[in-house]
């Protein structure tokens, strides 16, 4: 059995592997946003908001659908499914794509 004690350094501390991984990612997202940063034409508003008309339309979209759908989408869908039952997402169940 785990000490009360030894469960809470457990959960409040990092090991050295995680802060590893935690640099590299924050690291990574840096370089990233700086080199686009560094690439884009920000000088007229279409070159900033529109990025210059010049992304791919499958980055766009996979942008629109990480922003609109995120954890709280999947655990208030499935919180309602539980409570009420499955007819709850019939309205995401049966969307059609094209009208």
């Amino acid at each position: 059995m785990v000490n009360m004690d030894d469960e809470q350094t457990a959960i409040g501390s990092l090991e050295w592997g995680d802060v590893v991984v935690l640099v590299a990612y924050f690291l990574v997202v840096l370089s990233v946003g700086l080199a686009a940063s560094k690439l884009s034409n920000r000088t007229t508003r279409g070159g900033y908001f529109l990025a210059g008309r010049s992304v791919h339309w499958i980055l766009i979209g996979a942008s629109l659908f990480s922003s609109n759908v995120g954890s709280g989408h999947f655990v208030g869908l499935a919180g309602s499914g539980a409570a009420t039952g499955i007819g709850v997402a019939a309205f995401e169940l049966n969307v059609r794509e094209f009208d």
